[in-house]
């Protein structure tokens, strides 16, 4: 026993301490444990090779037990309820003698002095984490619930406060909603301060525990749980916000199990970061939840392959690997290392021709995605649907009309679901405006992006204004009267810029435009109808709409709508993974896409047209009169 290094543990209430003797012992240390009436769960004693149960109060007691067994490292794990340190304890001469010399009570001064105390006994303290380091909360966003925007404001406001409220060495949580504070934590505790707060502002609250600048994680860890998540059930709160590598997470996975089922967003930030809104936004998906799913899919999770794994592709593989109802099987790519990475990256089987997959799976693959160049699209998809597999098909569905339709009737023959990747319709800022939407009279959008190598085998108009075609279409069903359609291509040898003006019979008219050469990004749109109009940011994730509700004169509002952050992508191939499951009907089916595809031939057609013309009387080959422009001379 004695050739065993001993660990000291100092109990307090709760799990904590439970698992740390058991990772401790798992750690082949001795433990020797002192706890306190009242706090410490009796049942430590079954865990460890000493335990000790003392009262508060008794300093020079502690000393001595672990001087007794010759304990020279300790670690404080678990909570003491603060609000018996002012109740009537009894303190040894040990406990007197270092009360007298504190020059203040705040949490960190106490457990530093405490500290120091012991260590001017030869025990030092040690971080109570040192065997359970998978307790500390991973970065990112650890819930498929999303915050909105109006959630991202108050997470970004609630972070600097509760960083400053840290500061005065008072607590660690804050509650706020509407960039407004609530709740502040006193001596009662994290439980009793969200319901405070919860209380006081009713739906909605957003809920942020950090460490306090300079805090000593040796003690006092930050520390969620379960408990945590069914308080804020209770109050309906949000969001809860914690500090990534400095706040204990207890029942993790039944934590975000709670939390889902709740509608709770949980964010863990990095203290590092810059806070803003776009951070918030862009914290990476937390990829323990993938790894969790990843060996253990559920029993009748549909089978699913990616054929392509560039840039979109890869995206589409790891989505697959973190959705329960989804195994993915395999990843084709005809790069022969990029294949590799892939499956490497998410434990599965790789090919470099879907051909291969479908010889050697036959029979064990329900689903593929599409994510090749358009060119590719029609043959790929036509193996798999003559094999009876369902397939989702990245946007544009293909290169024609007439092969979108040799398709669409292949599946209806085999009894298969395809699903067009028109990602926008996923999008929280279009899920927002799309109930708002009746009877437009202008729709106005611009969709611009910077230049890049990807998708240049097609035109400007399948390769981003698709987008909007599409939101249009959705928005309006009438026939089109006319197109108007210009424009160039720049760095390609097709359209890379384009603008156009649609008429649709019951008299809506649309502009749209595109590029794929600018120097910014932009996806926005507009839609005016009667008594007012809609704004969309699909690249920011913000909605408006300003209107004249009826009865107010002259009077307009403005209202921004509140937006549900969430993972278009995910949620897109969630909704394929379930239609597929249901036999039901997808979002943007194959004669959705099609009919997409239809009005983006035609104004592409229309610009070939009009560029045909330019080149032939740039050449003389046509007689073209000057414009016209109304200016007298």
């Amino acid at each position: 026993m004695n050739s065993v290094e001993k660990i000291g543990l100092i109990a307090g209430s709760g799990q904590f301490p439970v698992l740390f003797a058991r990772a401790a012992k798992k750690a082949g240390r001795s433990v020797v444990a002192v706890g306190f009436e009242g706090e410490t769960d009796p049942a430590l004693k079954d865990e460890v090779d000493v335990f000790y149960m003392l009262k508060l109060g008794q300093l020079g007691r502690l000393i001595e037990c672990f001087h007794r067994h010759r304990v020279r490292r300790a670690a404080m794990a678990g909570a003491i309820n603060k609000r018996r340190l002012y109740s009537k304890i009894k303190p040894d001469w040990r406990a007197v003698r270092f009360a007298l010399k504190l020059k203040r009570k705040s949490d960190d001064f106490l457990l530093r002095a405490f500290a120091d105390e012991l260590e001017s006994e030869g025990i030092k303290i040690e971080p109570s984490t040192e065997f359970l380091p998978e307790l500390l909360a991973p970065e990112g966003i650890l819930t498929r619930n999303r915050p909105s925007w109006r959630e991202r404001k108050d997470i970004e406001f609630g972070w600097r406060v509760a960083k400053e409220y840290g500061k005065l060495d008072v607590g660690q949580c804050v509650v706020v909603k509407d960039q407004a504070v609530v709740a502040l934590e006193g001596i009662d505790g994290t439980d009793a301060t969200i319901r405070r707060g919860g209380m006081l502002c009713g739906n909605g609250a957003v809920v942020i525990k950090v460490s306090k600048p300079g805090q000593d994680l040796r003690f006092d860890v930050p520390a969620v749980g379960l408990q945590t998540i069914r308080v804020m059930k209770e109050v309906n709160a949000r969001v809860l916000v914690i500090e990534s590598g400095k706040t204990l997470m207890f029942d993790r996975d039944l934590m975000i199990e709670e939390a889902e089922r709740a509608g709770i967003c949980i964010i863990s930030m990095n203290s590092e970061e810059d806070v803003r809104d776009e951070s918030v936004s862009a914290v990476p998906v937390e990829m323990s939840v993938m790894r969790r799913n990843r060996h253990c899919p559920d029993t009748e999770a549909v089978r699913v392959a990616v054929v392509g794994v560039g840039y979109l592709g890869t995206f589409h593989a790891r989505k697959y690997a973190a959705i329960p109802e989804a195994q993915l099987v395999a990843v084709v790519d005809i790069v022969e290392e990029r294949a590799k990475r892939a499956a490497e990256e998410l434990s599965t089987s790789f090919y470099t021709d879907h051909r291969e997959l479908l010889k050697d799976l036959s029979g064990k693959i329900d689903a593929v995605s599409v994510v090749t160049p358009t060119v590719e699209h029609f043959s790929i998809a036509k193996d798999f649907l003559e094999a009876g597999i369902h397939v989702f098909v990245e946007k544009p569905f293909t290169r024609t009309p007439a092969e979108a339709e040799r398709l669409i009737e292949l599946a209806d023959r085999k009894g298969c679901i395809i699903q067009v990747g028109h990602l926008e319709r996923f999008n929280p800022a279009y899920k927002a405006i799309y109930p708002l939407v009746s009877s437009p009279l202008f729709i106005e959008a611009h969709r611009l992006s910077p230049y890049t190598e990807r998708s240049t085998d097609v035109d400007v108009i399948l390769d981003i204004m698709i987008h909007d075609l599409d939101i249009l279409l959705s928005f309006v069903d009438s026939p089109i009267a006319e197109i108007r359609a210009s424009g160039a291509p720049v760095l390609t040898s097709k359209p890379d810029i384009a603008t156009v003006r649609l008429e649709f019979e019951n008299g809506l008219v649309a502009n749209l435009t595109a590029s794929r050469v600018s120097m910014k990004s932009l996806r926005k749109v507009r839609i005016f109808q009667e008594n007012g109009y809609i704004a969309a940011d699909f690249k920011d994730r913000r909605a408006y709409m300003i209107s004249r509700p009826a009865g107010c004169g002259d009077g307009v509002t403005y209202t921004e709508l509140d937006v549900v952050d969430g993972d278009a992508l995910e949620e897109e191939l969630r909704s394929f993974i379930s239609c597929v499951r249901t036999g039901s009907k997808p979002l943007v089916d194959g004669a959705t896409g099609k009919r997409v595809l239809e009005l983006a031939d035609m104004i592409s057609e229309r610009i070939r047209e009009g560029l045909n013309r330019f080149s032939l009387c740039g050449r003389g080959l046509l007689h073209c009169e000057k414009p016209n422009f109304g200016l007298s001379n």
